[in-house]
């Protein structure tokens, strides 16, 4: 299988969610914000081009709820198909991305001399502060993630991607500090 776009990726993000159980185009987009949001996430101009998608391809099933006194609700499911799909996915060789190719805050301290070492550091003291934000929220999921310990297979799985984010924020943050102390002497 050659390599994924970008486009394909949310097909395969979209069935991940749904391995995990049967949802609504607007509960993928919910659990995404929930779980996967710090790495991946995805809009619902992006979600529901891929639920077509996947229904076209029969990787997933849809079930059309009625209700009474409001639009049907759409819920959709991960076929066996689906799942191999997936499973094939996942073993398929990927690209790795080690750096972003654009940071503004890089940028901006890269041409700092351009500037007063006051303004960088009050730029990089402003990313610390967001960085400490996604820590926190890493802190949080790890104590979730404790207490739902050995009830989902997996667990092992989303602790390793906690761990990940928790580790990046870190020293990112180290980073900062690092560099504060740099422009301040």
């Amino acid at each position: 299988m050659a390599r994924q776009s970008g486009k394909t990726n949310t097909m395969f993000a979209v069935l991940g969610i749904l391995s995990l159980g049967p949802h609504t185009g607007y509960d993928i987009k919910q659990h995404m914000e929930q779980s996967t949001s710090y790495f991946w996430n995805e809009n619902y101009g992006q979600i529901y081009p891929s639920l077509a998608e996947l229904l076209d391809r029969k990787d997933i099933a849809l079930e059309v709820i009625r209700q009474k006194g409001k639009p049907d609700k759409k819920l959709y499911s991960i076929t066996d198909q689906g799942r191999q799909t997936l499973s094939d996915w996942l073993s398929q060789p990927m690209e790795h991305v080690v750096m972003l190719k654009k940071n503004e805050l890089l940028l901006r301290v890269f041409f700092g001399g351009n500037s007063s070492p006051e303004t960088i550091i009050r730029h990089i003291q402003e990313h610390k502060e967001k960085l400490m934000e996604s820590l926190h929220i890493f802190e949080e999921l790890e104590r979730w993630l404790i207490n739902v310990e050995h009830k989902d297979h997996n667990h092992k799985y989303w602790m390793i991607t906690m761990i990940y984010g928790k580790s990046q924020f870190s020293s990112l943050i180290s980073w900062c500090d690092e560099s504060i102390k740099v422009l301040s002497s």
